[in-house]
């Protein structure tokens, strides 16, 4: 099978790349959020025992693991190989191996056949995809009727972003490159000698984009609140942190926050 990869897929095959976000992003204050986030998910998802969830775009495969063990099945896909063969490992060490099949897929132009999966998920993914749209299409054209697709992106509305704009007024830095879209605005981040794209998405009409595309609309519910503490050490981010986890725990509402749980039914 030919891999139609994405320009910026390169840097997801970079060694670096995982070091960086298991310091970023699995803290084990992080972890904490991360567990119950993923059950809400389940749930919010209504995803019945036993049955099988697309993990699209599963990266070292954090995120499978916590499905899995909520006894499902699951098909994690991925464009990157050394991700698929990182998450293999995780999964493996977890004692999950035999819930959890792998798969090399590239998710603006999926392999599977219409309506192959009951219940999708992509978690914090299609912030990564420059041609949003195609995946889009790809992933409701996978799901079956009845079933249901759960998105994890970041808002262009949130506290976050105000306070990053905010901060380059007065610093008189321009951020350069950051390109607006009607789904909301990007930009190319350079890490590790690669390119990196990244969304802020216009929540309100990726729904309107997904509901043209035959899904329902169900439920939007806080993800983190900031993701300053990626940028900061020490005891700012461990309060940052903790932050994050009490406003989850709150169901502090979704539209300050700089990341959104979407979920829809087809």
């Amino acid at each position: 099978m030919t891999i139609q990869k994405e320009a910026n897929s390169a840097v997801f095959e970079q060694p670096a790349t995982l070091e960086s976000w298991d310091n970023d992003y699995y803290h084990p204050l992080a972890e904490q959020y991360y567990d119950e986030a993923i059950v809400t998910m389940l749930k919010l998802m209504e995803v019945k025992v036993g049955a099988t969830v697309l993990d699209a775009g599963c990266g070292p495969g954090v995120h499978s693991v916590r499905v899995a063990r909520e006894g499902h099945r699951v098909c994690a896909i991925d464009i990157s190989q050394t991700m698929l063969d990182e998450a293999k490992s995780r999964v493996s060490r977890s004692g999950l191996a035999s819930q959890v099949e792998f798969r090399q897929e590239d998710l603006t132009k999926l392999s599977f056949p219409d309506a192959s999966f009951g219940y999708v998920f992509s978690w914090g993914v299609i912030i990564h995809i420059r041609s949003v749209e195609r995946a889009l299409d790809e992933l409701c054209r996978i799901v079956q009727p009845g079933g249901r697709l759960a998105l994890y992106v970041t808002n262009n509305s949130s506290w976050d972003g105000r306070l990053e704009a905010l901060a380059r007024i007065v610093l008189r830095k321009r951020e350069m490159g950051r390109e607006e879209h009607k789904l909301g605005s990007g930009i190319w981040y350079e890490m590790h000698g690669e390119k990196l794209w990244v969304w802020r998405f216009n929540i309100p009409e990726l729904i309107s984009q997904l509901e043209d595309r035959g899904m329902h609309f169900r439920h939007r519910v806080i993800g983190e609140f900031s993701e300053i503490q990626r940028r900061v050490r020490g005891p700012f981010r461990k309060a940052l942190l903790r932050l994050n986890n009490r406003l989850y725990r709150l169901k502090f509402p979704p539209g300050p926050a700089v990341a959104n749980l979407l979920v829809f039914e087809k």
